[in-house]
This record gives structure tokens, C-alpha cells and sequence, in this order.
């Protein structure tokens, strides 16, 4: 999603290419339709906050355990010294190309930030290094960060209120060992701290979801599609609920949530990845009843295969569409007696397009018996029915 440009950058523009005079009288034109833009972008975003809550949630295991496998994979090469300050802090794994290349194992020591491969990603460690002086050079006085307007609860993720049982749904997922029995703290749209017992969760669509007993707000609306091309949409953060105005270019730079014109949640948005409203829906359903997701077994090892989204892609051929590639088809699974061969690119399933892995992994999580797969093989769309058994 790009960010609009201020719209009275837009205008300024604009006006400064047209004669004095119609400078002049088109001016209180311009200042109504910035008006109107203003007030109709202030009323969506006060409407998603009545159904917006600020979740502090325990720190996944996951993040930590997929970190230390990285490290692990240099131990022998990793200075005492060093593997006592990873142990011991909280990494962070972040996108490979805002990193520099790792120093030497014999120089990490010496630098303040640590870059470390595995997996496919990097991981940076920030030692907790203390200022000597927070003084302001000109004010003078000591630096501090305002204090937590709740004692002992600090957010670090928005949930979405999805019905009057007080549903809050969260877009991470943190396992229920990480969380334990301990009530998960909470403040709603009204700034009034309350707890949530957890409900479930789900590794494969990155979702928690947990359930406050006296709700308040207003439940969101969900939608069931991907927003088009070119779409005006508002963007609220994961992290915060802070949001901007954009327009939807497939959401390959966006992380949150995806607010469409009419008030609708059309889904979450992960750096190109997209879990739309209905799929969340789908999965908060299963949660409710099991606690966890139970899913058909396909039978198969994919690979995420994203294309870049342009205006010809859909004039353009099979080949041009995102999906899932299958790179290995397991014997006597679904997907093999079904025909199903490595290369083949799987569009959707059932009616559900499927172009990243959260959407894959939502669209299989209801799927029994008989199920009709769209995928390219060679150049060409075909469809193919698999014989799906849902877990027990």
C-alpha cells in the first residue's frame, strides 16, 4: 500500500499550474473537498476505535526458540562473552535487507549490535546499553520517558472486539504455555484496564484470540475479500492502533490492520501476506469450539510464490498469478491420489483464493471431503478434486 500524499500538497499543486484568477475561485472549492476528506477520514477511524482494544501479551516462545536455533548453529565460533549476552536478551528478527553483513565471530564482541544468519532471516541483539548522561544538552534536567498511564500495564498489541461475548481477537500468535494461567491484561475502547482469559491460537494464521467478560465497545465488521487495486483504504498498526490513509497496491509494505471506506476490517496485512476478514472469522469459529485448529491434511511441502501485482497481471497469463507451489508430493497422501505433482501452483481452494501461506492455511482449516483445487500446470489453469479428512 502506498501512503497518500498530503492532499494540500495535491492542491497546492494544482493551483499553482491554473491562472490567478482561477486560483481565486476555486479555492473554496478545494477547501470544502479537504473539509469533507477530513471529517469523513475522522469519523472512520473514531468507528474503528470503538472496537479496538490495546492487548499486553507475554512474549512468544517461538521468537526466542527460532532465534537461539540461529545461534546455535555457531556455537563453537561464538566468543563466552558474546553467547552470555544473546542467552540473555530479547532478539529481534528483522528483515535482512536493513542489515549489514555479519562481522566476524572474533569481532562481535566489540560492536553494539550483533548480526547473526539462519534460516533465512537475521537476527539483531541490542545490548542494554545505559547513557551516562540523559540530560538535555539545552533544557538541562534528567530525560525520562513519560510513565505507563496504568500502573503494570504496558500494550503491545491491539485485539479486535469481534462480537458481544467479548471475543478479541489478536494478530499474533502466542502459544497458551506462553501466556499460562495468568489473565491477560487488556484496556478497552473506554481506557478502562480489564483482564481476558486466553481462548486459543494458531501458529500457521499468526492469530490469537481471547475473551473479556463484560465487553465493551462496538464488535467490528468483517469482510470477506481483498481490497482492489488502487482502493482507498486506512491502515491501523498491529502494535499501537496508529493509523494513516493509503492506497491499496496489494499491501506489500503494510502491517495491520485494513480498514476499507465503509467501516469493514477487509483483513490483516503482514508485508505482502493478506488474512482476510472472512478467513479470520473462520478461525475464530474453531478456536471457540476446539481451542485450536483442526485442519485436512493436503499431503504436500509448498513454497509461497508472490508476484509483483501490476495493472496487465491478469491479462498477463496463469504463470503471473501468486499461489502456492508444490515442491514435494507426499506418497499415499490426499494430494497424491488426487494426481497432484511437484511444480503444480495451487490458486485456490474450494472457492477461497489461496496466495501466501496464512491464506493457504486458513482456507484448508474447514475443508472435508470432496474439494475442488484450482492450479497451474504447464502454463495452463485446470482444476482437481482432492478427498480432504479433517483432523479428529
Amino acid at each position: 500500500m502506498q501512503r497518500i500524499i498530503a492532499p494540500f500538497c495535491i492542491v497546492a499543486f494544482v493551483i499553482a499550474a491554473c491562472p490567478r484568477q482561477a486560483r481565486c475561485e476555486d479555492a473554496p472549492a478545494n477547501r470544502k473537498l479537504l473539509d469533507e476528506l477530513n471529517r469523513q477520514t475522522t469519523a472512520l477511524y473514531r468507528q474503528a476505535q470503538t472496537g479496538i482494544y490495546h492487548v499486553q501479551l507475554p512474549e512468544p516462545k517461538w521468537v526466542n526458540a527460532y532465534a537461539m536455533a540461529a545461534v546455535k548453529r555457531w556455537d563453537k565460533q561464538l566468543d563466552p562473552e558474546l553467547r552470555r549476552r544473546l542467552e540473555g536478551q530479547s532478539p529481534e528478527i528483522i528483515d535482512p535487507a536493513e542489515i549489514v553483513p555479519p562481522h566476524a565471530a572474533t569481532q562481535v564482541s566489540d560492536v553494539d549490535a550483533t548480526t547473526l544468519p539462519g534460516q533465512g532471516t537475521y537476527i539483531l541483539v541490542r545490548p542494554r546499553a545505559v547513557a551516562l548522561d540523559r540530560r538535555d544538552p539545552v533544557l538541562g534536567g534528567m530525560l525520562e520517558a513519560p510513565p505507563a498511564t496504568q500502573p503494570g500495564f504496558a500494550p503491545t498489541n491491539i485485539g479486535l472486539l469481534l462480537d458481544p461475548a467479548g471475543h478479541i481477537l489478536v494478530p499474533l500468535y502466542v502459544e497458551r504455555e506462553a501466556v499460562g494461567t495468568e489473565p491477560v491484561k487488556l484496556s478497552g475502547p473506554d481506557g478502562a484496564l480489564v483482564t481476558a482469559k486466553f481462548v486459543g491460537s494458531d501458529r500457521q494464521t499468526n492469530l490469537t484470540l481471547l475473551q473479556v467478560e463484560k465487553p465493551v465497545g462496538q464488535p467490528v465488521r468483517l469482510g470477506s475479500g481483498r481490497p482492489e487495486a488502487g482502493a482507498l483504504v486506512m491502515c491501523l498498526s498491529s502494535s499501537d492502533g496508529s493509523g494513516h490513509l493509503g492506497v491499496w497496491s496489494d499491501g506489500a509494505q503494510e502491517n495491520g490492520i485494513v480498514l476499507t471506506t465503509d467501516g469493514q476490517v477487509a483483513g490483516i496485512a503482514r508485508y505482502g501476506q493478506f488474512l482476510a476478514g472472512s478467513a479470520c472469522q473462520l478461525i475464530t469459529r474453531q478456536l471457540i469450539e476446539f481451542g485450536s485448529v483442526k485442519r485436512a491434511t493436503l499431503g504436500v511441502l509448498i513454497t509461497e510464490i508472490r508476484r509483483e501485482a501490476t495493472a496487465g497481471a491478469a491479462q498477463a497469463g496463469p504463470a503471473s498469478q501468486s499461489g502456492m507451489r508444490i515442491d514435494q508430493v507426499i506418497a499415499n497422501s490426499a494430494a497424491d491420489k488426487a494426481g497432484l505433482r511437484p511444480g503444480d501452483v495451487v490458486l485456490a481452494i474450494g472457492s477461497d483464493a489461496v496466495r501466501d501461506l496464512p491464506s493457504f492455511a486458513a482456507a484448508i482449516a474447514a475443508r472435508n471431503g470432496p474439494t475442488e483445487l484450482q492450479i497451474v500446470r504447464d502454463q495452463a489453469v485446470v482444476k482437481v478434486t482432492v478427498e480432504l479428512q479433517q483432523q479428529k
